[in-house]
């Protein structure tokens, strides 16, 4: 067990809450589950419900109570859906041809359109805090514009950053801090304070660091990963809170019940909501699995193959766009077999002239066969697996390799029930 020191901190990052210009509101209310929806009114909030057999609802706006999902189509016609069938819900657009200008700035406004460069705690379980180090008393806590302050648990800690823009280092077997002029310090942190206690594993007998909490840019930490429980909600600005439950009403806020990290709730402005899943172990973003890849069988005419790029920023549920530059072949190796694939594919805006197939293969199987044109730039694919080996392939069209990209957006695998 690692051990926490409670020295008062001097210095403490600011977190400076993100503000959009745009005034979104919800509409329904707690406690009405036997009366009709109100007709809504106003500006919404852009969501769609993903169910558990992978359908997409559009609501907008959207409600949330204790049991289901209100939502409104486009001609205001309300429907229901019970919280037990839903899988997700996405807020924004799912394609780069139906973003608009406004959603484009509304995503730079939050700096999500870029890596995180400021400081955050990111959990074992997947939680993503940005905010900054401070304290009470002599109690190390960590402060986020949305919860309750809440104290530092090393155990539960994949990495930190505390200097704006530092680099995090990526560690197998033993923890690294970074410092502010570079250096790199390696071993077993013991504990966080004003000073950072690290044991750096010299000789049999403790080889105790001590370094000024100041002096220190990011860490990171081999505590094992530990698979996400319940429901996780995704906001702008990058951050991953998991909580018991959510309410969206309407009074223009989201309400995360009993948040793991501490307190009885946590109200957000409805307008930073980017994603929520609720059962989060099940849904794993594809961008998040190592990729294998080969020429396929166009190998002959590349010398060398591309890899994926997973694009910048934060996205709703962690799914982050993938580039494929075709021909080329692609294979994950899934965490179980039985999964089920979910994932749209787009012709880039600037690829038009792109003309090729994607072929999804479940193992050596093909199981979906798409062609990607400039008369069928988008195409939606839910496929079921019966192996843990997804395999896809970008096939040249007659026209050759010329432009023949493909983008992997909102790409997830869903586990099977237990």
């Amino acid at each position: 067990m690692r051990r926490i020191a409670h020295p008062p901190i001097h210095h403490a990052l600011a977190v400076l809450p993100i503000v959009l210009t745009m005034g979104f509101c919800a509409y329904g209310q707690d406690g009405q589950d036997d009366q009709d929806p109100p007709t809504p009114v106003g500006r919404s909030i852009p969501a769609r419900i993903l169910d558990q057999d992978l359908n997409e609802l559009p609501a907008d706006p959207i409600v949330i109570d204790a049991t289901k999902i209100i939502s409104w189509d486009p001609g205001g016609i309300p429907e229901a859906v019970p919280i037990d069938s839903t899988l997700a819900v996405i807020v924004g657009p799912a394609t780069e041809r139906t973003s608009t200008p406004e959603w484009r700035f509304i995503r730079k406004r939050a700096g999500d359109h870029a890596a995180l460069r400021g400081p955050y705690i990111r959990f074992v379980d997947g939680q993503l805090i940005p905010g900054s180090l401070t304290a009470d008393g002599e109690t190390l806590l960590w402060r986020n514009a949305w919860l309750h302050d809440f104290p530092i648990d090393l155990d539960r800690i994949s990495e930190m950053r505390l200097i704006d823009g530092a680099e995090v280092p990526r560690v197998e077997d033993v923890d690294e801090v970074i410092l502010a002029n570079g250096d790199r310090v390696r071993g077993l942190i013991e504990s966080i304070g004003s000073d950072l206690i690290i044991d750096r594993l010299k000789g049999s007998d403790p080889n105790l660091t001590r370094i000024p909490i100041d002096r220190v840019a990011s860490f990171a930490m081999v505590n094992p990963d530990d698979v996400p429980r319940g429901m996780h909600v995704w906001l702008l600005g990058g951050h991953r809170i998991a909580g018991s439950g959510i309410r969206i009403g309407d009074d223009g806020y989201v309400r995360i019940e009993r948040p793991v990290l501490g307190g009885a709730a946590a109200e957000v402005p409805i307008e930073f909501l980017r994603g929520i899943v609720f059962d989060a172990g099940r849904v794993i973003p594809l961008a998040a699995i190592p990729a294998e890849i080969d020429g396929g069988d166009a190998g002959a005419i590349r010398l060398w193959i591309p890899e994926p790029t997973v694009s910048p920023g934060n996205w709703p549920i962690d799914a982050a766009p993938i580039r494929l530059d075709g021909p080329l072949r692609a294979t994950w190796r899934l965490p179980v077999a039985g999964c089920r694939l979910s994932a749209t594919v787009e012709l880039p805006v600037d690829s038009i002239r792109g003309s090729f197939e994607v072929v999804v293969r479940d193992d050596q199987q093909e199981i979906r066969r798409v062609a990607i044109n400039a008369s069928n730039p988008v195409e939606r694919i839910m496929v079921p697996l019966t192996s843990d080996r997804l395999t896809i392939e970008i096939e040249m069209g007659d026209d050759g390799p010329f432009m023949d990209v493909a983008m992997l957006r909102e790409a997830i695998i869903i586990r099977p029930r237990n």
